[in-house]
């Protein structure tokens, strides 16, 4: 064999060991997993509503210019088209009022569903009140607990003594509301800590701390003294 055939044969050779060898390398290179999908997701703008108040819904993640529809707790509630880029923007009312035998607190759970997504939000209706038991006693003695609903976040919840003649003769701190929908339930407090007159009281109950006869939002509660 001459020495160019030779050379040539060893270059071929080497050639297909390259070859097998890339090869290996190349089946060493893991496959890349596809990318997963961002799971469609819904938000409200708070999570507790005062009964009626407008809530808004926004949502991201569903299918392009595709209808979605919506049930609250089960029940047939609205429907809608996703935006261009699979957005959801919609306001809605919440109930009206509370169920029956309601603590003060309704939970209520939002599904809106667009071909194979499906997303969940959870939220709480309550009402603006203001109680206090036992209703009547001995006011020299008689302490009662004061519960509060749905007096929103922050600040913090005063009891005004408004006199017969229409004046707060004493404007007292209870203490701040608590939880989503601001609730606060006090120990038991005295309902008059001072002697009151005999006359028409209101124990005006708002969140400011000085009387004003037009603060909002505000609960009054007529107290007969005679």
């Amino acid at each position: 064999m001459s020495a160019p055939s030779r050379i040539q044969r060893l270059i071929a050779a080497a050639l297909a060991v390259s070859g097998v060898a890339g090869a290996a390398a190349a089946l060493a290179v893991p496959a890349t997993a596809p990318a997963k999908a961002t799971p469609a997701t819904i938000k409200l703008s708070h999570g507790c509503y005062e009964t009626a108040e407008k809530a808004t819904l926004t949502g991201s993640g569903f299918d392009p210019t595709a209808h979605w529809t919506a049930k609250l707790n089960g029940a047939a509630f609205g429907k809608g088209k996703t935006t261009a880029t699979g957005t959801i923007s919609a306001s809605f009312g919440v109930p009206s009022h509370l169920r029956s035998g309601s603590t003060g607190e309704d939970t209520y759970t939002l599904v809106v569903s667009e071909g194979k997504h499906t997303a969940t939000a959870t939220f709480l209706v309550t009402h603006l009140d203001a109680s206090f038991t036992p209703a009547s006693g001995n006011l020299s003695t008689l302490k009662v607990t004061f519960k509060l609903l749905g007096w929103g976040r922050g600040g913090s919840i005063y009891l005004h003594y408004v006199s017969p003649k229409g004046t707060s003769r004493l404007d007292r701190k209870l203490g701040a509301p608590g939880g989503a929908c601001g609730h606060l339930t006090t120990a038991p407090l005295k309902l008059f800590p001072f002697t009151p007159k005999v006359g028409k009281w209101s124990l005006q109950f708002d969140k400011s701390p000085v009387y004003k006869a037009t603060s909002v939002p505000r609960v009054i509660i007529p107290y007969k003294i005679s």
